[in-house]
């Protein structure tokens, strides 16, 4: 199964209360945990690191023309 690290990010999720720097590990898509991992290299199959970067859950665009 694929997973996906991204690290260091900026996590802002309002509807659980976080707005912290930290790691998010995704496994087949899904969040399957947020904290910190200890190594990077051994907890996923792929590393995104996104220092300066904000992790969140997904925007809506409410000015769209269709």
């Amino acid at each position: 199964m694929p997973s996906l690290l991204i690290a260091q990010g900026r996590v802002i999720d309002p509807a659980h209360d976080l707005d912290l720097v930290t790691d998010v590990l995704l496994v087949d898509g899904k969040v399957r945990s947020v904290g910190k991992v200890n190594d990077p290299a051994s907890a996923a199959d792929a590393v995104l690191h996104a220092a300066g970067c904000i992790v969140c859950p997904g925007l809506v665009d409410p000015h769209v023309h269709l």
